[in-house]
């Protein structure tokens, strides 16, 4: 963006505090302090349950400017808006529409895979084409706007990741970013809370086509989203086994350095090796390849790009430890996620050790979708550590599916540490470990304390 604080105001409808200097400039915005460090980025004053980024505002508004709602923060060079988050909304729709409407936009949703396959994406799209990616988890209707806004003038294309927590969300998303194309990595139980249903997450996830001047979208042959797609127009339906759909997976293996498979699309094969592990990472790939050649990618440009893969943070990454394979997955959690981190490490070597804790926000939900997974523990794990009150479920239900009781641990929350020192004392060298649990659970800290 390339904005003055005056015309910031003007766009949003804020008032321009008294002793401003309404010409000073902004090429960015961000809602973390930390973050800005160059005075022509705006800060965006946001409130969270347990912090409130208008202490920060005055400081900042010395030598840049920032957009607030709480007009005890009111300083020269801030703007004071009804609503920062609606401010930002408002700010980076003016963009879209009169200075990046050209801006091809791929935008990437579903329960679980969604950065995973973003991350893919914005390699294969930025081997063709000069291509912004959204950072980190910034795919809500606070986070994507910042986005639009920070996506260089010069960019003809983005891969921006869309995420929801609440009804309405994705078609809101979906009318500000206005996609070219669309990848729904699948529909799980994530925010199933919110939505009452898969049924009603997956209509949730279609809502990114409401933005789309021409449908033009990528699913797996999930059971939802092949009812929904099978007769839509610009859908392309992806399967790893069914060779009678357009896009389809042949060849699949895993190899020591991750998986292989062949792409056959649009009357085409072409060979791909993804540096990461897991079946579900062959589909996040078919995926992001089939959308990305849609969009003009070479096939042959789009297959290269993939061999720079690396997963991000603590979203399967996969390291040797102390000679100990080690899966880190502690990033968020769900039936689907947890089955595939448990395939993951079915396909190690050594005694394969199962570090699991609770999925969140299942509600009642939880007992069946634990014990679902305790089905997959007893299929891929030797021995299985449950940490938590839910992971309870997957103790139970991973004995009653062939497990042998003795092979499974099970401690409550507050005992972590023990469960470190469990793992500690059952852990050789060359076995492998899954750490897998939603993000608020104490699973990392075993994986700390463990020092894998």
């Amino acid at each position: 963006m390339n904005y003055t604080l005056k015309e910031i105001a003007e766009i949003c409808g804020g008032i321009l505090a008294e002793g401003s200097n309404g010409d000073r400039v902004f090429t960015a915005v961000d809602s973390d302090s930390r973050r800005i460090s160059t005075s022509d980025t705006l800060f965006a004053a946001l409130k969270g349950d347990h912090f409130d980024g208008h202490s920060f505002a005055p400081s900042l508004c010395r030598e840049g400017g920032a957009l607030i709602d709480d007009p005890k923060y009111s300083s020269p060079n801030s703007v004071l808006v009804p609503s920062v988050k609606k401010a930002l909304y408002t700010l980076a729709d003016h963009r879209r529409q009169r200075e990046i409407s050209k801006l091809s936009v791929l935008a990437i949703t579903g329960s679980v895979g969604k950065t995973t396959a973003k991350n893919m994406a914005a390699l294969l799209m930025a081997s063709h084409y000069s291509t912004y990616k959204s950072a980190g988890n910034r795919n809500s209707l606070t986070g994507l706007p910042m986005e639009v806004l920070n996506v260089p003038a010069d960019c003809t294309h983005a891969v921006l990741e869309a995420g929801m927590s609440d009804p309405g969300e994705i078609a809101q998303i979906s009318r500000l970013i206005k996609p070219s194309g669309a990848v729904i990595t699948n529909v799980g139980h994530s925010h199933i809370l919110a939505f009452g249903s898969r049924e009603g997450i997956c209509r949730e996830k279609l809502d990114i086509l409401e933005g789309m001047a021409e449908k033009s979208i990528t699913v797996p042959d999930g059971d939802l989203l092949v009812k929904y797609c099978k007769d839509m127009e610009g859908a392309v339906i992806c399967s790893l086994s069914d060779k009678s759909r357009e896009a389809y997976a042949d060849n699949i293996e895993q190899t020591e350095n991750g998986m292989s498979f062949t792409a056959c699309y649009g009357g085409r094969r072409t060979d791909i090796s993804i540096p990461a592990f897991g079946i579900h990472n062959v589909m996040n790939g078919l995926l992001v390849f089939v959308a990305s050649v849609r969009m003009g990618v070479p096939e042959d440009k789009a297959a290269q790009a993939f061999c720079s893969f690396v997963a991000e943070g603590n979203r399967q990454n996969i390291r040797v430890s102390k000679g100990i394979t080690v899966i880190a997955d502690c990033y968020n959690a769900s039936p689907e996620s947890m089955e595939a981190g448990l395939s993951v490490l079915g396909g190690m070597g050594g005694k394969k050790i199962a570090v699991l804790g609770d999925m969140l926000e299942l509600g009642e939900h939880a007992e069946p979708l634990h014990r679902r997974v305790g089905e997959s523990a007893a299929r891929y794990a030797d021995l299985l550590i449950c940490v938590g009150e839910d992971a309870a479920y997957i103790a139970d239900s991973a004995v009653k599916n062939g497990m042998k009781s003795e092979s499974v641990y099970l401690f409550p929350s507050v005992d972590y540490e023990k469960a470190a020192q469990l793992l500690m004392s059952l852990v050789k060298t060359g076995d492998s470990v899954l750490f897998k649990a939603s993000n608020r659970t104490n699973i990392r800290k075993i994986l700390e304390i463990s020092a894998l």
